[in-house]
């Protein structure tokens, strides 16, 4: 079933575009195989040349990114108004930071991840492809994401 008003349409994104989108957001979702099943990771993130670059810790995220597996990253966002989306995914080899350490300050700000701990693996993705979707769509409280009533200010 479409939620999509039905003149809806959808563009598909230069990779200018996709990278200008990128570069305007710092959370994304990367996608890795941990053996043989997929896992999907929450990251902070800057752009660095072209190429997203973040931080990790030792774990199930960097033993699958190092195994030399292809990754994908996501990011989406929306207009200010709520009416137009758009996602890009990067698909790519992952591997050890190997740039320039200045091109790191010259990306902006390091980003504080959510979860606290030390992220001390600097992990970059080479882009193999690269593409983007933009799109409007029906008014925002039809597909809002839920709240977390659970909470403990309610």
């Amino acid at each position: 079933m479409s939620t999509s008003p039905p003149e809806s349409h959808i563009e598909n994104l230069a990779p200018d575009e996709c990278w200008k989108y990128l570069r305007s957001s710092y959370i994304g979702r990367l996608a890795v195989i941990n053996g043989a099943a997929p896992e999907i990771f929450p990251v902070n993130f800057m752009v660095v040349e072209e190429t997203v670059v973040f931080r990790t810790a030792p774990g199930t995220k960097l033993r699958a990114l190092l195994k030399g597996t292809a990754a994908a990253f996501e990011v989406d966002g929306l207009n200010p108004y709520g009416t137009e989306v758009w996602s890009v995914v990067l698909k790519g080899e992952p591997g050890t930071f190997d740039g320039d350490p200045a091109a790191l300050q010259e990306a902006g700000p390091d980003r504080d991840p959510w979860q606290p701990g030390l992220k001390e693996h600097l992990v970059q993705i080479r882009p193999a492809e690269i593409s983007g979707r933009r799109f409007p769509v029906t008014p925002r409280t039809r597909w809002w994401p839920p709240q977390d009533f659970s909470a403990d200010w309610l």
